[in-house]
């Protein structure tokens, strides 16, 4: 059953120690990258996983994914959503 199915792409995998940061909206830097999928080039849209595999996060990308894996310097991801951003809203609209 699981051969059928799809693996998830445009992929990049953080250390826990930078998760809240990160669900805040911060951006990814490359040298917290654990990995990433090799198919993600710059400009596209790229999810922001956990070591778990939960998503934190959505922005776009500023490098290829093998880029992010080697470079120790610079912007990975620009994060555009996090995921505490999504909940501190839900619960403002909630309140209202």
């Amino acid at each position: 059953m699981m051969e059928l199915v799809k693996p998830p792409r445009l992929w990049v995998k953080v250390p826990e120690e930078v998760v809240p940061f990160i669900a805040e909206g911060k951006s990814v830097f490359a040298k917290h990258v654990i990995d990433a999928d090799d198919e993600i080039r710059p400009q596209e849209e790229a999810i922001v996983v956990n070591e778990k595999n939960e998503v934190i996060a959505v922005g776009k990308a500023v490098l290829s994914g093998r880029e992010m894996k080697t470079f120790k310097r610079g912007v990975a991801v620009q994060v555009r959503r996090g995921a505490a951003e999504e909940v501190k809203k839900t619960c403002q609209d909630y309140n209202k």
